[in-house]
């Protein structure tokens, strides 16, 4: 058959039609070669454009994932950075005591002297102990007043040169009670940051909590709650915490 009769029934049959070489090498005629249709073209990039697409999202959903892992590592890791620093400031400041209320000017030219004096005065001595000698190594007033509508003196900062002397005397302190009298009561406390004081004042309404309860609970330095209830023993930072005992 010619090749016109091919297109007239290409032409009537609606089909595009081509071929291949008139003669192949053994004599036979060349088959005639179905080329796709426009429709057939236009699905088949549709789904190559579909199956991209679903790649591309598979890759952003496996992208999302590592990034949120990774989120949650640095969230851990910035809550102990925060951790450390906070011990650090603790333990920079683990020699020292706040003195409240001091009248501004009491003191005259050595305020060191003043107040190595002034502890010796109200720090009870028993008599079968050595007395206290008070050694201080640096002293200043705090020259930032945080409320300026507040007109109270400045506190004062002091450092001892152990930790056992500063605990000694602020447990003596603590065990007098009301320091002074009259415009003269002043109080003494430790110099912890004001995250650390926060979280020891919480934990010190909930040794309140657990001791009403029946358990034996002591707040340690810096602000940890060591409590024995049930026979098991609890270290608790976290306040909350305290809940699940």
């Amino acid at each position: 058959m010619s090749a016109g009769r091919y297109s007239l029934l290409a032409e009537e049959s609606g089909q595009q039609i081509g071929f291949g070489p008139p003669w192949n090498s053994e004599g036979v005629v060349g088959q005639r070669h179905a080329f796709p249709s426009g429709g057939m073209l236009a699905e088949a990039a549709l789904a190559g454009r579909t199956q991209a697409l679903e790649e591309s999202v598979e890759t952003l959903r496996e992208s999302l994932r590592r990034n949120k892992e990774e989120i949650q590592l640095l969230k851990g890791s910035e809550r102990d950075l925060q951790e450390k620093l906070k011990h650090l400031e603790n333990s920079s400041r683990r020699n020292n005591l706040r003195i409240l209320n001091i009248l501004e000017g009491i003191e005259g030219l050595d305020l060191k002297k003043y107040i190595a004096t002034l502890i010796k005065k109200v720090i009870p001595i028993d008599e079968t102990e050595v007395e206290i000698s008070i050694d201080i190594q640096r002293i200043h007033r705090d020259p930032f007043r945080r409320n300026p509508n507040i007109k109270k003196p400045q506190r004062i900062l002091v450092n001892f040169p152990t930790y056992l002397l500063k605990e000694k005397i602020l447990t003596k302190a603590l065990d007098r009670g009301s320091l002074g009298g009259g415009k003269m009561k002043f109080e003494i406390r430790s110099d912890l940051s004001r995250i650390t004081l926060n979280r020891q004042w919480e934990l010190g309404k909930r040794l309140e909590e657990l001791t009403f309860f029946g358990a034996v609970a002591r707040l340690k330095f810096p602000a940890n709650l060591r409590v024995m209830f049930n026979n098991k023993m609890y270290n608790i930072r976290d306040p909350a915490a305290a809940d699940d005992i």
